[in-house]
């Protein structure tokens, strides 16, 4: 297709990481989506790798903000200084590059906002937008076949919440986004610890203990790391032991309402579909699927097989590859993202 030239881009705002990809490339470019400004002015100081790095370190009147933490934009100028940045750094590595780009955008945003963010991309260099549903990108890239007229079914666990979709024929014709993810673990975590340790620790402290030691079931080899906070006694720094088992403990509650949450809803799929999903199963993407042992809790749980793509977090951005590479594969796909109020799931 005469449209898709080489320049031609794609990339996954998620609400953790952002990842670009260019045509025949792959991911060119990751990084976190942090934003360091000055809280008077909005004066952005840092944007990626050096933002996160000083989250929780900043002096009075500066913060450091994730802002896709939310279902809901939480900050427009924001997104639109970190969108200019990523694009600016990928195309200053190629000269003379306006790209079209293919944009994964969160699902369930309402239309304005989606439109405010196209918007904000063409305003930073781009020739053209075409939006692209996250949760279609991420079955893609999992290599989830939904044009098929059979129900295939992809649970995408990000930073701040998870898309679950159920797809026949390009469409998604069942979808639910929940008040799940990686910061819902990581604030059991520092609950935990508040609570068992008298020790406070932040979030990204909660984040280490989590990748190192988290599981959705016991390890079969016990785990220990130490963890430094603060006391809530003395107030003084302070450093404890943690097992794996300890975590485990931590995020079982969490757990257990998410696959309470994912049965509820296959229960209300309609027969024929759910029927197809038993048959298939279930595909688990995102960060959150890197969770030790969780497709092996939910395949036990729930009844139905379920499997995890290699290098789950990438599963958007190797989707939005796979379009820019194989537009005609493709053009009987609904790429746009459903937005209904009831389908939100607190």
């Amino acid at each position: 297709m005469a449209l898709f030239g080489s320049s031609d881009m794609g990339m996954d705002i998620g609400t953790s990481m952002v990842h670009i990809v260019i045509r025949g490339k792959g991911v060119v470019h990751s990084e976190p989506s942090y934003v360091a400004f000055e809280r008077e002015t909005r004066t952005v100081i840092s944007v990626g790798d050096d933002a996160m790095r000083m989250y929780g370190r900043m002096p009075t009147g500066f913060e450091v903000e994730r802002p896709f933490r939310e279902a809901h934009i939480r900050s427009f100028d924001l997104v639109s200084k970190m969108m200019s940045y990523y694009l600016r750094k990928v195309t200053a590595k190629h000269k003379g590059m306006r790209p079209r780009l293919y944009l994964a955008m969160p699902g369930g945003m309402a239309p304005t906002e989606r439109q405010t963010i196209i918007d904000l991309a063409v305003d930073s260099g781009i020739r053209s937008v075409v939006p692209v549903d996250e949760s279609v990108a991420s079955a893609i890239g999992g290599n989830v076949r939904i044009d098929q007229p059979y129900g295939r079914m992809n649970v995408d666990i990000g930073g701040g919440r998870t898309n679950i979709s159920v797809f026949s024929m390009g469409n998604q014709v069942r979808w639910r986004i929940l008040d799940f993810g990686g910061d819902r673990l990581d604030t059991a975590i520092c609950d935990y610890m508040r609570r068992k340790h008298n020790l406070l620790i932040g979030e990204r402290s909660a984040e280490t203990l989590k990748i190192n030691l988290g599981s959705a079931r016991v390890h079969g080899t016990k785990l220990e790391e130490e963890a430094y906070g603060r006391s809530l006694i003395s107030g003084l720094p302070r450093a404890v032991t943690v097992t794996s088992e300890e975590i485990t403990d931590a995020l079982d509650a969490p757990i257990r309402e998410f696959v309470s949450l994912l049965h509820r809803f296959i229960e209300q799929t309609p027969p024929e579909l759910a029927s197809d999903i038993f048959d298939a199963g279930i595909t688990l993407s995102g960060g959150g699927a890197r969770l030790y042992g969780l497709d092996d809790l939910l395949t036990s749980q729930l009844g139905i097989a379920v499997k995890t793509p290699d290098e789950p977090d990438l599963c958007v951005a190797r989707g939005l590859s796979e379009l820019l590479s194989n537009p005609d594969a493709y053009e009987k796909i609904n790429l746009r993202s459903p937005y209904r109020d009831d389908e939100m799931v607190d």
